[in-house]
C-alpha cells in the first residue's frame, strides 16, 4: 500500500483522535487546579505504572488500591456535571487506527476513501439507492452481490459483462460501499489507467505502482477491455496481478462490455481461466434487463 495514502489516512484519524480528547482535556486541566484533584491523579498514575510492571515481570498484582482511585476520580467528575470519559468515535482502538499492532476496520475504511476520490469514480450509492424500481432478476443481482459483500469470499473474483447502460458501473459503486462501510480497503481503477500504470511499471520497475494493486483486499476494475494493450506490459502484468491476488484470496471486481469469450480472444488463455474459473469466480452477463447467473 502506497505509504502517502496510509499516512494522509493516520492523520484523518489523528485530528478525529485530537477532536474527540480535546473536551476532556480542558476538563482536565480546570480541575487540576484543585490541589486534592491534582493528588488523587497523580497517586492513580503512579499506580498504573507500578501494575504495569508487575505485569511485565510477571509478579503478582492487587489493583485495589488502583481501582479505588479510580472510582474516587469518578465520584470527582460526577460531583461536577460531567462524565469522567472520553467520545472516540471508534470504540474498538479508541481513535488509534490500530488495535494490538494491527490495523483497525477505522483507518481501512479512510484508506478506501482516499483510493476511491483518487479514483474518480464519481459517487458511491447504498444498496437501498441502487435497488430502488429494481424488478425481477436485476433485483435479485442486487441481492446476491450484496449477500456476497458479506460471504466467506472463497468466490474471489466477481466478472461482470453488459453494454453501456446495463448498470454494471453502478452496482461496483454499491458493491464498493457496502465493503467500505464493513472496514475493508478498496481501491477502484479503469481498465484505462490500470493499463497506463503497467506501461510505467515496465519502463521503471517501480515496485509503488504494481503494489496498489496486489495490497489492497478488494481491487474494483472498470471496464477492461476498452483499454489500450501496451506490448509486453498490459496482458502480462494483468495476469500477474489476477494471479497473484487469488494465490493471496483478495478479491477482484471486474466490468466488461466483453463476455467470457472475447475475453480470451482479446488477452489469453491465463487471463480467461482467471475469470472463468467456477469453483473461484462468479460472472453474470447482462443483457439489457435479462440477466444470466453463472
Amino acid at each position: 500500500m502506497n505509504r502517502e495514502v496510509i499516512e494522509k489516512a493516520e492523520n484523518i484519524i489523528n485530528e478525529r483522535k485530537r477532536k474527540n480528547e480535546e473536551p476532556y482535556t480542558l476538563i482536565l486541566e480546570q480541575f487540576s487546579k484543585d490541589e486534592k484533584f491534582s493528588n488523587l491523579r497523580k497517586k492513580y498514575q503512579q499506580e498504573i505504572i507500578e501494575n504495569a510492571k508487575k505485569e511485565a515481570y510477571g509478579e503478582k498484582t492487587n489493583k485495589t488500591l488502583q481501582e479505588k482511585l479510580k472510582k474516587e476520580i469518578d465520584e470527582y467528575f460526577s460531583k461536577n456535571g460531567v462524565k469522567n470519559t472520553i467520545s472516540y468515535s471508534c470504540k474498538k482502538c479508541q481513535d488509534n487506527g490500530y488495535v494490538d499492532g494491527k490495523i483497525c476496520e477505522c483507518l481501512k475504511k479512510e484508506i478506501s476513501n482516499i483510493l476511491f476520490e483518487e479514483s474518480n469514480f464519481g459517487k458511491l450509492v447504498s444498496f437501498s439507492e441502487a435497488e430502488k424500481g429494481a424488478q425481477g432478476t436485476l433485483k435479485m443481482l442486487y441481492e446476491k452481490m450484496k449477500e456476497w459483500c458479506h460471504s466467506d469470499f472463497k468466490k474471489n473474483i466477481i466478472f461482470l459483462s453488459g453494454q453501456v447502460g446495463t448498470g454494471k458501473t453502478y452496482l461496483t459503486r454499491a458493491m464498493a460501499n457496502e465493503l467500505i462501510e464493513q472496514g475493508k480497503i478498496v481501491k477502484l481503477v479503469t481498465a484505462f489507467q490500470m493499463s497506463r500504470d503497467f506501461k510505467e511499471y515496465r519502463s521503471t520497475y517501480n515496485e509503488t505502482i504494481l503494489d496498489k494493486y496486489l495490497s489492497c483486499e478488494f481491487l474494483f476494475i472498470d471496464d477492461l477491455g476498452t483499454e489500450v494493450i501496451y506490448k509486453n506490459s498490459t496482458i502480462e502484468f494483468l495476469y500477474q496481478v489476477l494471479n497473484e491476488r487469488q494465490m493471496r484470496k483478495l478479491c477482484t471486481i471486474i466490468t466488461s462490455n466483453l463476455d467470457l469469450a472475447e475475453i480470451r480472444d482479446r488477452y489469453d488463455e491465463r487471463i480467461f481461466s482467471r475469470i472463468a474459473n467456477r469453483e473461484t469466480s462468479i460472472s453474470v452477463i447482462l443483457k439489457n434487463e435479462d440477466l444470466r447467473l453463472k
